[in-house]
């Protein structure tokens, strides 16, 4: 092995000196036409080299030679040779004769057959470049099919996005937006085009948002409303996600389509393997995978759907369709568009451009992650792009002698299906194929050339790439031509990094591992799939075979230092050294150094953790190349995060139905949810058609400075700009919360000059424009002058430390109108304190510490989303994604300065909310009528991922400081908690947050004596508004820490201290809830026995234990946690209106929003169960404010029973005045037809408000859950093995929703828990923005095995149909993952010497985090002798 920063000059010596005077030997070449013998000269002698002795040979006879020499020993068997070592052995035996073969002829081994090509076809000078440039025949049309029909579009703007294209030109808005990164994958779409080497059409999925539209020349672009709708009828995909209850709020529902119909279009039989694998692109927030997984899986060999895919056939005129060159211009913006069908036409292209931003693209894919590495300010204004796909020179696949040869513009799925071909020719293929899986996704390998990532690595030296990193290690050469240059160069990986200038990488060679030589690459990151590596290693080591001395080696690492790390001082530290553990350490010092040299500058992970997991990658390494290993290490390199080392994920469903209230507690999905799979449904972001302009607003870049100038005039001089909205065009009351008042009115809707903007993200404006595009980039270009005003406050130690706290009034909820979720307890938020029942005993234990927790995105699928119409007579319809449209229309009206009953706001669904849209949808709706209203024509905004998640802020950061005492048997006595929570530069939208964080801390637990304070910071980051189980998920898990401790301290079982410590029938709670009066049952009790039953934690626990014995670097953990989740429903006021048509179907209109929590189908269930009708003759429609006015907002998990209640008691009503009609001869649709013929009004209204009992609370909702996971020690990666749920639900009111909403909310919790982290820089901007940072839950993030029960026989004695909440109950139970993982900690740092000793885990519990509550020192990472 060269190292690889070399290439030429000296090759590195051999480990031992060899025997060099010249020899002679014959060489025998079989063929077709007889044998062929050459005498061979060897001026080497016996230190010729096997690679060198077949350079001679084909020199010799002029062909390719095949890597195979054999001779005849002096026993006459035939013997082998392949590598050095062998032909060392043969010459040391004098041998004088040998046999060899051709190379076969080999066609390429990927799907298609392209060979590569010479660049020696390309024009050689300069002038010849000139020439053949003048003889290019450029048209400037571009032509492909979308669902079936031809488009031909004359000179696209080389700017233009598919996706845009799609909503803004077609109106195809089933296509929604989610992140414009491809790093979600909602706006999945197929393409279809002919391979031009078989002639057939192969089909495979992308992100529209990362295509340009100039680049489908030639394909048919395949949408879901295309392959199947309501009219038409629907696809065997969309049938089987809306069946299997696998859409929720639906936006992303037709990403996941067009993928799976991809898969299938390549494979209408696959495996489970196979589907389960497939959707590392596709993200959902709501369901939490486990029923799309399953539906999914149902067209797999021996599923029910298997066979059955329903193909969408391909016009005829795509096989007959020819690339022709393509030149497209767009003036305004100086952009220009090539895509050339040779290279004589690429370097045409070059030559024209000489003098111009030149970017070559094939898929366009980095697009996704540019900006995250790009200069601010940094646009594509002036630059020529050139398609590069279709380059014939760049393309096709192939093994040769040197090893496998790759074009340019192959994708990565392409060469990953070389690579596994390839495999038994060389082991390193293999593990680059199985690490190339782990490269982005799905959507994007199979259109994303490995070249544009090593490209994008060259121009951005800090991305860690792991395509770069892993070739390197392999030891790859590429072929690359530098600018007017048509001479091809080779390169080694970090020779064309370092290199700069215009270039075209043409090729690369991948070399076969040389015998004797071990081959690995390790990875760790955020998220199992589709993340980024904090850290990447690949290592390559040649050992001698007896000795397992090394004789050459490649180290490289990636992510741990600012640039990628070829390790050459590393290497030297082990050539000539045995594979042991005292060369093991001496090479990590060396290592260490090497990495500290050019540290990483990344604020997201530190130092420590980066240099540790580096460490741990070698030790791994050096156990990948042991001949045998012992039992208890074998574990620590078998890989259980990459998503195809994953079993096939699984999961049950149980629940009870209380039959005599049917259709009621059926398993009934959403009725929705195949328009939702076709992309018919609509949602505000859909709104607007093309007479709507597109706002973009304008966010501060500076926190705690006064902005002193804001110039929109380099904006405004852009193509297709109207205007910029700021402050002065508001024509009533500039504040996003006015119906507030108070100290909310510091909140301004546009934040003006000589204000001083207490964060990034404040809005300033929004800029109006012709397309979406055209609104993002203007936006960017307002310029913004900013004077300091004083330090940058952004995190809760700083803020304690300057006291930069809330004043007590917002706190206590004193301040006028300053509540802002109506119906929390504000004196919950201003703390609670209950005197002890009975004298503390002397002598009691205590438990003190601080538990911190990390803050949480909404990160709902479909951003902040409005459209504003204006009508006649001063009339506006505001389409919203919210969750209280009355206080949007409240807001609204203040903001216009109009009467409420002159807007009316509408929600025909929600793509998601999760409280992030109960107030935080009034910035987007109140922007859009500012505009619209100064505009005097519709007005669209959607934020931007990035944007949305930079001004939003959503669970908040909290630390819990507390001290509880106790006897020496565990019986709680006190708990004296503080909670801190940071809501960012302002406390309002926090209050409820606070209040439910309070009211929730006892969870299941007595104490004598209970006091809780709360405080709140203030920092300059943006102003949090609550996030699903808003506190009270923290504060619970708070109060299982609180209790580990306390068991810890006693030396009991936590479980055992939990249930001496659980409430009883007839205890009072510090919040004046008596369980077991007024209906408020208790049933802990029963979950925490049966649970323990049924998933038979008894056993697990003990093999855990068993696993834990026999494995040093990976173990297991198990463990229980209850959740009592109090309902107070007192402060919920709901309304609908049902209306009869003369036909019998029934429309219901409610006060409450459906943003996929399953509201709309409860409703409907309620409906038909009261008016004793057909379920399908009930539809529940959009929540308008001028049908239902005055609802309460929908939160809190209980809008979908109080909603309910309100329609069945207008159904009551209607019950009634049908009553004379309803014979038993009469069918529903006779009985309406003479009511209406009687003259009775067939309209109805109910309006329902819970009367508030003795009790604080109405009910509680309980739950247990246990939960198995597996832990790396070495890197701190963790995969939940399993978890079973049992849920007190009451009598459910649909099994579907209800068991979907457990599943979803637990994983949204999973993710809170895992992977989801949230920093600052010291400047306030948020370093996890979007995707690229920003990591939720994967379908590979989810437990391999989840089991939801309901929990049978139990009516809620004062539920609505016996029913209870059930949303964010489910994410209460998130503690039995935490303390799990804790339990295979205590393992780990037992194995280290740590003891078993409590110690205190904050959250998020990244890997970075678990590797260093660990605490392995390096030293302890032991080579086995």
């Amino acid at each position: 092995l060269q190292p690889a920063s070399v290439t030429g000059g000296p090759r590195a010596p051999l480990a031992m000196a060899l025997w060099s005077t010249p020899i002679a030997v014959k060489a025998a070449l079989s063929g077709q036409s007889g044998k062929e013998t050459r005498r061979i000269n060897l001026p080497g002698g016996a230190a010729t080299r096997f690679e060198e002795l077949l350079a001679i040979l084909r020199e010799r006879f002029g062909k390719p030679i095949s890597p195979r020499i054999t001779y005849v020993d002096r026993e006459g068997d035939v013997i082998t040779v392949s590598t050095d070592a062998e032909l060392k052995e043969a010459f040391a035996v004098g041998v004088s004769s040998i046999e060899v073969a051709a190379e076969p002829e080999r066609r390429t081994q990927r799907q298609d057959s392209w060979e590569l090509v010479s660049a020696s076809t390309a024009p050689h000078t300069a002038s010849d470049v000139v020439e053949a440039g003048k003889a290019v025949d450029w048209t400037s049309h571009l032509t492909f099919w979308l669902d079936g029909e031809q488009v031909v579009v004359d000179n696209p703007s080389p700017g233009l996005i598919l996706l845009d294209w799609l909503r803004e030109a077609k109106g195809i808005t089933g296509t929604h937006v989610g992140c414009g990164e491809g790093g979600c994958g909602i706006c999945t779409v197929a393409l279809a085009r002919k391979d031009p080497a078989t002639g057939k059409v192969e089909l495979v999925p992308i992100n529209s948002c990362l295509r340009r539209l100039c680049a489908v020349d030639g394909c048919h672009i395949v949408t879901s409303s295309g392959i199947g709708c309501q009219s038409d009828g629907f696809n065997e995909v969309q049938s089987a996600i809306a069946e299997g209850n696998g859409s929720q709020c639906g936006y992303c529902t037709p990403g996941w389509v067009m993928n799976m119909y991809a898969l299938l279009e390549k494979n209408r039989t696959p495996t489970a393997e196979e589907i389960e694998q497939h959707f590392d692109g596709n993200l959902c927030r709501c369901t939490g995978y486990r029923p799309i997984l399953t539906a999914f899986g149902a067209f797999a060999k021996g599923g029910k759907r298997c066979g059955k895919h329903q193909s969408v056939r391909h016009p005829a005129a795509l096989l007959s369709h020819t690339a022709q060159p393509l030149h497209y211009v767009d003036e305004a913006m100086n952009q220009e568009w090539f895509r050339p069908t040779s290279l004589e036409e690429y370097m045409a292209v070059v030559s024209q451009a000489a003098d111009k931003r030149l970017k070559p693209v094939c898929a366009n894919t980095a697009d996704g992650v540019g900006k995250y590495y790009e200069a601010p300010g940094t646009d594509e204004l002036g630059t020529v792009f050139v398609d590069i796909s279709l380059i014939p020179e760049l393309h096709g696949t192939s093994m040769s002698m040197d090893g496998l040869q790759c074009g340019a513009a192959v994708s990565i799925e392409k060469l990953i299906n070389a690579l596994e071909q390839g495999a038994s020719d060389s082991a390193s293929f293999r593990v680059l194929a199985e690490h190339m899986k782990r490269i982005a996704s799905v959507q994007i390998r199979s259109v994303g050339s490995w070249a544009g990532n090593i490209m994008f690595t060259r121009e951005h030296r800090n991305f860690s790439s792991d395509m770069a990193t892993i070739l390197a290690a392999a030891g790859a050469k590429f072929n690359v031509m530098a600018g007017m240059n048509t001479q091809v160069a080779t390169m080694t990986t970090d020779q064309l990094l370092g290199s700069s200038g215009p270039m075209l990488l043409v090729s690369m060679t991948i070399p076969r591992l040389p015998a004797g030589a071990i081959f690995e690459t390790f990875k760790v990151a955020q998220r199992h799939v589709f993340a980024h590596a904090i850290v990447n290693f690949g290592a390559c080591i040649a050992l001698d075979g007896a000795s397992r001395t090394v004789t050459d080696a490649r180290i490289v690492v990636g992510g741990a230092t600012e640039t990628l790390l070829i390790a050459n001082q590393t290497v030297a530290a082990l050539k000539g050294k045995r594979m042991d553990n005292a060369t093991f350490q001496a090479a990590v010092i060396v290592l260490q150094k090497e990495i500290a040299a050019d540290a990483s500058q990344s604020l997201r992970h530190t130092e420590a953790y980066r240099n540790q997991v580096a460490a741990g990658f070698l030790y791994k390494a050096f156990l990948s190349a042991m001949s045998t290993l012992p039992a208890e290490l074998q574990s620590a390199i078998v890989p259980f995060v990459p998503a195809d080392t994953r079993p096939v994920s699984k999961g049950t469903e149980s629940f009870g139905i209380a039959s005599k209230d049917a259709p009621i507690g059926e398993y009934v999905p959403k009725r929705s949810s195949f328009i939702q799979a076709s992309g018919e449904a609509t949602y505000p972001s859909d709104v607007g058609g093309k007479e709507a302009l597109f706002g973009q607003l304008v966010l501060s870049t500076t926190a705690n400075a006064k902005l002193v100038a804001l110039d929109p005039s380099p904006a405004l001089a852009l193509p297709g700009v109207h205007d910029f909205i700021s402050a002065s065009a508001v024509p009533g009351l500039n504040c996003v919360n006015g119906p507030l008042g108070g100290d909310n009115l510091k909140e301004k809707l546009f934040f003006e000059v000589n204000d001083v903007i207490p964060c990034i993200g404040a809005v300033l404006g929004v800029i109006l424009a012709d397309t979406s595009r055209q609104a993002r980039l203007a936006a960017k270009k307002v310029v913004q002058q900013y004077k300091s005003a004083g330090a940058v406050v952004v995190g809760i130690d700083d803020a304690l430390q300057l006291n930069a706290l809330a004043p007590p009034s917002q706190l206590s909820g004193d301040a006028p109108k300053t509540h802002r979720r109506r119906g929390v307890r504000p004196e919950f938020a201003a703390g609670v304190e209950l005197a002890a029942t009975s004298p503390a005993k002397g002598g009691d234990l205590s438990a003190k510490s601080t538990l911190r927790t990390g803050a949480q995105s909404h990160f709902y699928m479909e951003t902040q989303s409005a459209c504003a119409i204006p009508c006649d007579g001063g009339q506006w319809e505001v389409y919203v994604s919210d969750q209280d449209s009355n206080f949007t229309q409240s807001c609204l009206s203040l903001v216009l300065g109009v009467p409420q009953h002159h807007i009316n706001v509408k929600v025909p669904r929600a793509g998601g909310a999760f409280g992030g849209k109960l107030l935080r949808q009034c910035i987007n709706a109140g922007a859009a009528v500012v505009a619209a209203n100064k505009a005097r024509r519709p007005v669209r905004i959607q934020n931007e991922r990035s944007d949305d998640m930079q001004m939003i802020g959503g669970r908040e950061v909290t630390n819990f400081d507390y001290e509880a005492t106790f006897d020496a048997a565990g019986v709680l006595n006190s708990m004296d908690m503080t909670i801190v929570m940071d809501p960012g530069w302002f406390y309002g939208d926090a209050e409820g947050d606070m209040a439910m964080a309070v009211g929730w801390l006892d969870n299941c637990y007595r104490y004598k004596t209970f006091k809780v304070t709360p405080k709140a910071t203030l920092t300059n980051t943006a102003h949090t508004t609550p996030m699903r189980a808003p506190g009270c998920m923290q504060s619970i898990l708070a109060a299982e820490v609180v209790l580990e401790h306390v068991a810890k301290v006693v030396g009991k079982p936590l479980d055992e201290i939990r249930e001496l410590n659980f409430y009883k029938l007839g205890d009072t709670t510090p919040f004046n809830d008596t369980l077991g009066k007024e209906g408020y049952n208790w049933t802990i009790p029963i979950c925490w026995s049966q649970i323990q039953k049924d998933a038979k934690y008894a056993e697990r626990k003990k093999a855990v234990e068993d696993y834990n014995s026999k494995n040093r670097w990976t173990k297991k953990g198990v463990a229980i946690s209850p959740v009592k989740y109090v309902m107070g429903i007192d402060f919920y006021s709901s309304g609908a209106l049902v209306n009869i048509y003369s036909d019998g179907t029934v429309l219901v209109s409610t006060g409450a929003s459906e943003v996929g929590q399953g509201l709309n189908v409860k409703v409907a269930l309620c409906v038909a169960n009261t008016l004793g009708c057909p379920l399908d003759k009930v539809k529940v429609g959009a929540r308008e404010t001028d049908k239902v006015p005055d609802n309460t907002g929908t939160g809190g998990s209980g809008t979908s029973e109080c909603t309910s209640q309100a329609a069945m008691i207008a159904c009551q009503k209607l019950v009634g005045l049908l009553a004379p009609f309803r014979t038993e001869e009469a069918s529903w649709e006779t009985a309406i037809a003479a009511a209406l013929k009687a003259g009775v009004g067939l309209m109805e209204s109910g309006w329902y408000h819970y009367q508030k009992d003795d009790n604080q609370n109405a009910y509680a909702t309980y739950g247990t859950a246990i939960s198995e996971v597996l832990v790396d020690g070495i890197t701190g990666e963790t995969r939940v093995e399993r978890v079973d749920i049992l849920m007190d639900l009451g009598n459910q009111l649909d099994a579907a929703v209800d068991i979907g909403q457990v599943q979803g909310g637990f994983v949204i919790a999973l993710g809170y828990l895992m992977s989801e982290e949230l920093k600052h820089d010291p400047s306030g901007m948020l370093l996890n923005l979007g995707t690229w940072d920003y990591k939720i839950p994967s379908a590979y993030d989810i437990p391999l095995e989840l089991n939801v029960s309901l929990l049978k026989d139990s009516p809620n004695p004062i539920g609505i149909k016996g029913a209870k909440a059930s949303a964010e109950p489910s994410m209460c139970l998130v503690p039995s993952v935490y303390l799990a993982v804790k339990n295979a900690l205590y393992a780990l740092r037992s194995a280290n010497g740590l003891g078993e000793d409590w110690f205190m885990l904050d959250t998020p519990l990244t890997p970075e985090r678990v590797a260093m509550a660990a605490g392995t020192p390096t030293s302890k990472l032991v080579v086995p002798a």
